[in-house]
Parts: C-alpha cells; structure tokens; sequence
C-alpha cells in the first residue's frame, strides 16, 4: 500500500506541479509565499492520501486545495504585498505567457484568478465555482468584467490611451 501512496504522490507531482506553481504565483504574487503555499499543497495531498481518501479527479482537487491555500495565506499575511515581475514571470516559458502574465497583473486579484482558472486550465464555469465557493452565475459575471477590464488594459497598452467603445470593438 505504501508503494501506490508514493506511486500516486510521485505521479501527482510530475503531472500538476506546473498548474500549482502557476495559481500560487498568479494569487500570491511572489516567489516565496507561493513556494510555501506550493509546499503545503502537496503536503495535503501526501496526507489525505495517507489517509486513504479518496479525492476524485487530482487536477481539481489540487487546484481547489491551491486557491484555498493561497486565499489561507493572504487572509492572514498583513502585510503590504510588492509584486516584483521578473519573480512572478519565471515559471512562464514563452515570451507570449510572460506578456500575458503581467497584463494579468494589472487586474484585481480575483479578476486575474477567474480568468487563469477559466482560460489556461480550462475549467468550466461550474469547476471554477466549486473550487471557489462562489456560485455559477458570479463567476460568469465575473469573467465577463475581467474579460472587458483585460481587453481595456491591453488597448490602453497597445495604443497608449484608452479606447471608447466603437475601438474597442474592434479588436
């Protein structure tokens, strides 16, 4: 029994570390607190495996435990956060992502979560509302606004002024 729990955890690990590195950054909004919560993450799953609990599909579970985790650690940090870029693009590879990431960070918290939720992990509306505890209607009004805010930031950008509505239909 012991060989599978290891078995699992190792698997686990090679096939999410990725995706719980990515939402602890993304959440956090720097290296070290999202190496802890990273840390505490898998530690739960070492644990509830222990246990021999069963926690259904491993990418949900892991995200769910990652967004309460990271929530866990801003709830009870007081302190003022710094986001320093360089530290929060690292994991991202492609020129592209790292782009993305700090136009992501331009967005409030939540905002900038639904969205990596939604559109790099995939999650359905429904996922995303059961792993943060919101209902299925919020995150989609949700998504909307930082769908809209994300593309304002990008015109404000691109063009270096705010566009009005006819430009931003453009794109």
């Amino acid at each position: 029994m012991e060989k599978d729990i290891n078995a699992v955890f190792e698997e686990a690990i090679d096939e999410h570390s990725d995706m719980v590195t990515r939402i602890c950054i993304l959440m956090l909004g720097n290296m070290i607190d999202a190496q802890d919560a990273y840390l505490a993450v898998f530690e739960k799953l070492f644990i509830t495996l222990k246990k021999g609990r069963e926690i259904g599909d491993t990418a949900k579970w892991l995200a769910k435990v990652a967004y309460n985790e990271c929530k866990s650690v801003l709830r009870f940090t007081l302190r003022h956060r710094e986001v320093n870029l360089p530290d929060v693009t690292e994991p991202f590879k492609k020129q592209e992502e790292i782009e993305l990431a700090e136009l992501l960070f331009t967005l409030p918290e939540k905002q900038r979560n639904l969205l990596y939720l939604y559109y790099n992990l995939g999650y359905s509306t429904k996922e995303i509302a059961g792993i943060t505890g919101q209902r299925e209607s919020t995150v989609r009004s949700s998504l909307k606004r930082a769908r809209d805010k994300l593309r304002e930031q990008y015109l404000t950008t691109e063009k270096g002024e705010i566009p009005d509505e006819k430009q931003a239909e453009a794109y």
